[in-house]
């Protein structure tokens, strides 16, 4: 499946802390369940949980059958190193992004998932001492010897994509960027317009605000959440102000990763998001209460 033609991309970071995903037979019915909802992308990275969030999608993966396994997407991100057990040596906060630690972390993401080839490979932040050359072709020659289906960028900027492009015959395809009603600078710095440009996919995280949306007190999450009530009020179906606030994003042909561990949640998310056929008014209603300010 082409990621431009999934609705949303289910986000298995905090999935071993979840109510529904913590065990291996939990995580397991939700990759089910991802494929019943038509949304077969799982989105990883090496450093969730130390690698242990991408060794338990490995092991769910295996209980399903064979016809399952092949139907789901897997997309992983490297690049961050913290200071943690899993990280011997690291003292400090810091990115990667030379040939030798693609290659190294590419191969142990593909062990802990149990998987030949991972589906979408991004690079998780940039890396300010990168050699784009150096980056450009380990990417490819990832690509080539088959273990990595396509590569991406996540939290780069429109400069830092070409950069790394014009370093090579390297071809992007995807930029995850944070992107919300609270966080809507990529609609004025260029971002969502140069994904649409060179025709890469806008992943965008954290769509509800890292839940400001259901619990935050801060003004711009009061606006939010009000607009979004009294919007909740006046629909037919009265969807839930988080499917509001999804549909807000797939109006600009944005798709979200849904953090959510809850399996009855993801469906009714999802389910709800695809019913709402966003009006104008009501998009430009919600950027409002998101920024304070009316556009120009």
């Amino acid at each position: 499946m082409d990621i431009h033609t999934t609705p949303a991309i289910w986000g298995a970071m905090r999935a071993r802390r979840s109510r529904d995903a913590a065990s291996t037979d939990g995580f397991a019915r939700m990759l089910a369940t991802c494929l019943e909802l038509g949304t077969p992308w799982i989105d990883h990275a090496d450093i969730y949980d130390d690698g242990a969030v991408e060794a338990l999608h490995g092991a769910a993966a295996r209980t399903l059958p064979s016809s399952d396994r092949s139907r789901l997407r897997v997309i992983s991100k490297c690049g961050v190193r913290f200071a943690s057990p899993g990280q011997p040596g690291v003292r400090l906060h810091h990115y990667r992004a030379d040939a030798a630690w693609l290659q190294q972390q590419a191969e142990a993401s593909l062990e802990r998932l149990g998987v030949e080839r991972i589906n979408l490979y991004l690079l998780h932040r940039p890396d300010y001492l990168m050699q784009a050359e150096e980056t450009a072709r380990a990417l490819e020659g990832l690509i080539s010897s088959g273990k990595i289906a396509a590569c991406g960028v996540s939290n780069f900027s429109c400069h830092q994509v070409e950069t790394l492009t014009a370093a090579g015959n390297l071809t992007l395809a995807a930029n995850q960027i944070e992107l919300s009603p609270f966080h809507t600078t990529p609609l004025d710095n260029g971002q969502l317009d140069h994904v649409r440009r060179l025709g890469m996919a806008a992943l965008a995280w954290s769509p509800l605000g890292g839940q400001r949306l259901f619990n935050a007190d801060d003004a711009v999450s009061v606006r939010v959440r009000t607009c979004l009530k009294a919007m909740q009020a006046r629909l037919p179906d009265s969807p839930g102000i988080d499917a509001l606030a999804l549909a807000w994003l797939r109006r600009l042909g944005a798709i979200p990763i849904l953090g959510t561990g809850s399996r009855d949640r993801l469906i009714r998310q999802v389910q709800e998001m695809r019913a709402i056929e966003m009006d104008v008014q009501d998009w430009y209603e919600i950027l409002e209460a998101g920024r304070g300010v009316r556009v120009p």
